[in-house]
């Protein structure tokens, strides 16, 4: 009887992790981001872009008697926006590129319930679907659940509301900033709202992402991220020894980044990439083990793995889909030399590295395999609410690696 269980890879066609991005759109323009793009999309490197639907109104405040109206002429002080029609053709090419296009918020300043819902509807209208994914940006007051609503810790909670008495109001229903129900309605993911995150496998942090959160019932699913916010953070996230860790611990990374921050170098008037930036990218498209999803298609995935479940009681293996969509490329690791064979007398033989890929697993399916091994193992589905420790043990790496970053300036 064989002691090794069989286990999920998450990532499609036997790769081995999993890397992406969620670029925040401060400061970006088209001069400053497109040569990024170009790089990522010639490497096969797909992720995804927030964009701001309209120009900046009002200041990014998140007290309400702090908030200010903002002049015409500083609309767009903190970065383009899609009222700008260069840079919405520049966005509507990117996602014919196959990149993902987010939502950072509908402005960069605060914006009023019925502003939001235009937005989001303006977004439908330019791309032909909702957003998937929102990042909160900044201080806006229609964040949902920030300042000390985004913790748990209660020492970590009465630090923030001592630091800054932030008032986020988006999960407040009687407030004109509400839009609690249309985030639920019309949005898959949102960012934590956690930004100083340093370890590079997102899902070492986060193994429950996408997730639900009992106190936080206007999001649908969360999800963590780790920094790489400027150039230097990024290089630092993806050095080639995090790159082998990640591979090694079969993980995924999540890179929340500002592509206008240092990736390029302005020189007489003109944009060029970081040359270490690049190399770097160069570096890991080589990789073959590695998947470049968007941000929504990694956590797609992690949320349809989720739902799969597998018994394997002696020379029976039954693998159980509950999800309504199928799922390809499913991919198993198990004991050294084992052989699946399927109702029809198909052969499925492991490879090198002890991997079995089923081309597909069918929506609504339950499969029965036999094994060239006995064993006796129950994979369970997963629970798609955070636990306690998983909430905390989050928290504490966030603030751990903001007081590293003071302490030591990186």
């Amino acid at each position: 009887m064989t002691k090794k269980p069989i286990m999920i890879i998450p990532f499609p066609d036997g790769k081995d992790f999993a890397i992406t991005f969620v670029d925040d759109t401060d400061y970006s323009t088209r001069e400053n981001t497109e040569p990024v793009y170009d790089l990522l999309a010639n490497a096969g490197m797909m992720g995804t872009k927030t964009v701001w639907v309209f120009d900046q109104k009002r200041s990014s405040s998140f007290r309400k008697n702090e908030e200010k109206n903002l002049p015409h002429d500083l609309a767009r002080i903190e970065g383009d926006s899609l009222e700008n029609p260069d840079y919405l053709s520049f966005v509507l090419g990117l996602k014919k590129k196959g990149f993902e296009i987010a939502l950072h918020n509908v402005a960069a300043g605060n914006s009023l319930r019925e502003e939001i819902v235009e937005g989001i509807n303006r977004f439908k209208a330019y791309f032909g679907n909702f957003p998937k994914i929102n990042a909160f940006h900044k201080t806006n007051i229609e964040n949902l659940y920030a300042g000390r609503d985004k913790l748990d810790v209660p020492p970590l909670k009465f630090l923030e509301w001592v630091k800054d008495r932030s008032a986020y109001q988006g999960h407040h229903e009687k407030s004109s900033y509400f839009w609690g129900d249309v985030a639920f309605r019309t949005l898959d993911y949102f960012r934590l709202p956690f930004h100083t995150i340093l370890e590079p496998n997102t899902l070492k942090v986060n193994p429950s992402m996408p997730f639900r959160d009992r106190k936080r019932p206007f999001v649908k699913y969360w999800f963590a991220s780790s920094d790489g916010s400027n150039c230097r953070r990024f290089l630092k996230l993806l050095s080639p020894f995090n790159i082998e860790k990640i591979q090694k611990e079969r993980g995924a990374c999540i890179i929340y980044t500002h592509f206008a921050k240092g990736f390029c170098e302005r020189e007489m008037g003109k944009f060029y990439l970081n040359k270490e930036f690049q190399s770097r990218i160069e570096f890991l498209a080589k990789n073959t083990n590695a998947w470049f999803p968007t941000a929504s298609g990694l956590l797609d995935r992690l949320l349809i793995i989720k739902k799969v479940s597998i018994v394997w009681k002696g020379l029976d293996i039954v693998i159980n889909n509950e999800n309504e969509a199928d799922l390809p490329g499913l991919t198993l690791h198990g004991p050294k030399g084992m052989e699946l064979i399927d109702a029809q007398g198909n052969k499925l033989h492991s490879s090198k590295d002890d991997k079995i890929i089923l081309s597909v697993l069918p929506k609504k399916s339950c499969l029965v395999f036999k094994s060239n091994q006995p064993g006796d193992f129950v994979l369970k589905k997963k629970e798609e609410y955070i636990s306690k420790f998983e909430r905390t043990n989050i928290e504490l790496l966030n603030y751990y690696g903001l007081l590293k970053q003071i302490l030591l300036k990186i």
